[in-house]
């Protein structure tokens, strides 16, 4: 049965957690926002809760920045109204101890922190990496007057290929993709990344490049690769794509660069 709570309640459970966590707070799933224990009203987005089990009760693995965090969930009702409790414990980078143990687990954990960051399908990263890490490397080059610019490419056929071979062709053309622009982009990570957002779309963010400049390397680089993938093992195809790109210039703000480049596809 789901626990009941007053308001002066909730602020004593929420008190008591926080001798346990490094952050507890108020969730209102349906909406994925945060919410003020005092006047239950919205302060800002939540990450979204995942399903719970009998009880109540989930909890979920999430990459902040270069730490890894471990969120628990327990439902509950404050004054009638749905709620979760989401109880924040960040996992250590560093143990006291040097222990085989200790170290097997800190190797683990970093190997897991660099999977959370990257595209299942593709092995390039993925959007908790740009949001949660690059964008406040990129930030603070524009603010030291660097060139910053977002370049989206747009798989073209993305959409028909799953809905019509399925998704295993739809991540073979991907991972074709993703070589072919992963070489354009190179390795430097400080001057440009190649991120997978969703669906068939890339990024591509970089440091001291205009947009035009990095569109025409992406455009060369495609234009002189074999874009042809296996749909089965007997018939192959070949991808198409949309490219275009923004400036920070243009716009001077992270999240309107990212919609506009992706809004001229």
């Amino acid at each position: 049965m789901t626990q009941e709570y007053t308001r002066e309640q909730l602020a004593v459970q929420m008190a008591a957690l926080g001798q346990m966590f490094d952050e507890v707070v108020l969730v209102d799933p349906a909406a994925t926002m945060r919410l003020d224990p005092k006047t239950m009203e919205p302060t800002g987005p939540a990450e979204t809760v995942p399903p719970l089990d009998a009880a109540g009760r989930a909890w979920m693995p999430l990459c902040r920045g270069e730490s890894v965090v471990m969120i628990f969930y327990q439902a509950i009702r404050v004054e009638k109204r749905p709620c979760v409790l989401a109880g924040v414990r960040d996992l250590p980078q560093t143990m006291p101890t040097n222990s085989r143990e200790a170290n097997s687990f800190l190797r683990l954990l970093a190997q897991y922190r660099e999977e959370l960051r990257r595209d299942y399908v593709t092995g390039v990263y993925n959007r908790s990496f740009l949001d949660a890490s690059y964008r406040n490397y990129i930030t603070e080059q524009a603010g030291k007057g660097e060139k910053v610019s977002a370049v989206a490419v747009h798989v073209n056929e993305y959409a028909d290929l799953c809905n019509q071979e399925g998704a295993a062709a739809a991540d073979r053309c991907l991972n074709t993709a993703a070589g072919i622009l992963q070489i354009a982009v190179g390795m430097d990570q400080d001057k440009s990344t190649l991120v997978r957002l969703e669906d068939g779309i890339f990024l591509v963010v970089s440091v001291g490049i205009d947009a035009r400049t990095m569109v025409d390397q992406l455009r060369q680089a495609l234009s002189n690769s074999r874009r042809t993938f296996n749909i089965t093992l007997s018939r192959r195809s070949e991808f198409t794509v949309s490219v275009a790109g923004s400036d920070w210039a243009e716009t001077g703000n992270w999240d309107m660069m990212l919609s506009l480049a992706i809004r001229r596809l």
